[in-house]
């Protein structure tokens, strides 16, 4: 599975930012890439180990606004 706000990206969105950051602040996941398939609970080739990740989503709309999301996501292994 992986994670990606896709009915968030189905909203006019004309640019995109998306990361991922586990529990010690470090980044195991980011993309701007509006195509692509999001994060799969691996981080450098790695399985990442269930728990709790924050995400912080920066949007650009196509009418000219821009929005920044922040949550958590629960990782089951």
């Amino acid at each position: 599975d992986y994670f990606l706000p896709r009915q968030l990206l189905s909203r006019g969105v004309t640019k995109f930012k998306m990361k991922i950051i586990n529990r010690w602040g470090q980044i195991v996941f980011q993309t701007a890439d509006l195509q692509g398939r999001g994060w799969n609970g691996r981080y450098n080739g790695k399985d990442q180990p269930a728990g709790v990740y924050g995400y912080r989503l920066s949007v650009g709309l196509a009418i000219g606004r821009n929005e920044h999301y922040e949550g958590n996501i629960t990782l089951m292994r």
